[in-house]
């Protein structure tokens, strides 16, 4: 038995016939069903390989974001104390220009992500932003009194609040 195309080229006019046979022969069964067995492995591949490559290209952005973040943080631990000691002598300046110049700058810092460190009286002592310098009277391993406010990036401490803390 055979099945019989008729294609029509409109260009030419002409009519063309094609006889395929319909009968399949078990090799060619086996031979497609091992192409489309290979197909779905390749499929399959493909697949986990655009994965692999989205990951990684995810794995990439937060890579860079932590870089940045980590560059950022380097220049602040050394910068900090520097703009610290010069709001200090500011601070006890006559020049308002110095003063103001000083002010936006810090306003910038915090606008990039800097935060104070400031704990309350009472407040628990964390040792990870705390760094307690004297011990005075009051509920055991709370804040009686910052002696110095620490500084943070993006939750990484920079510097340490300077703290007295309750002891008795």
């Amino acid at each position: 038995s055979y099945l019989i195309f008729v294609l029509f080229l409109s260009k030419s006019g002409r009519f063309f016939f094609l006889k395929m046979p319909t009968k399949k022969t078990s090799s060619n069964t086996q031979k497609v069903a091992k192409l489309q067995a290979a197909l779905g492995v390749e499929k399959n591949a493909k697949l986990r390989a655009l994965a692999d490559l989205e990951n990684f290209r995810r794995r990439e952005i937060e890579n860079r974001k932590s870089w940045a973040k980590l560059g950022v943080v380097v220049f602040l631990r050394n910068f900090l104390p520097s703009f610290l000691e010069l709001q200090l002598g500011a601070a006890h300046s006559t020049d308002e220009d110095l003063k103001e110049v000083i002010e936006k700058f810090f306003k910038k810092l915090k606008e990039g992500g800097l935060e104070k460190i400031e704990p309350k009286r009472g407040d628990s002592v964390d040792p990870e932003q705390h760094e307690v310098l004297i011990v005075e009277k009051g509920k055991i391993g709370t804040v009686v009194r910052v002696l110095e406010p620490g500084w943070k990036f993006d939750k990484i401490v920079l510097a340490a609040a300077k703290i007295s803390a309750a002891q008795t």
